[in-house]
């Protein structure tokens, strides 16, 4: 895979951001740094479901 530069990753977080809050929604920082880890091939799409499933049942236990 194609590593991608700083400011092409960027511009993708920009538009991903942009897409959300047309739909009112936002993405908070640690799904944007797994995003940029993501495009630079260093976590893998499972890697990064499983971090986030782990995040959502970690707040529903807590709450």
């Amino acid at each position: 895979m194609k590593l991608m530069t700083d400011k092409e990753i960027d511009k993708i977080i920009e538009n991903v951001q942009a897409t959300l809050a047309v739909e009112d929604l936002n993405i908070n920082k640690i799904n944007i740094e797994y995003g940029k880890k993501y495009l630079n091939g260093q976590m893998s799409s499972k890697e990064i479901i499983k971090n986030i499933t782990d995040q959502i049942k970690k707040r529903m236990i807590t709450h």
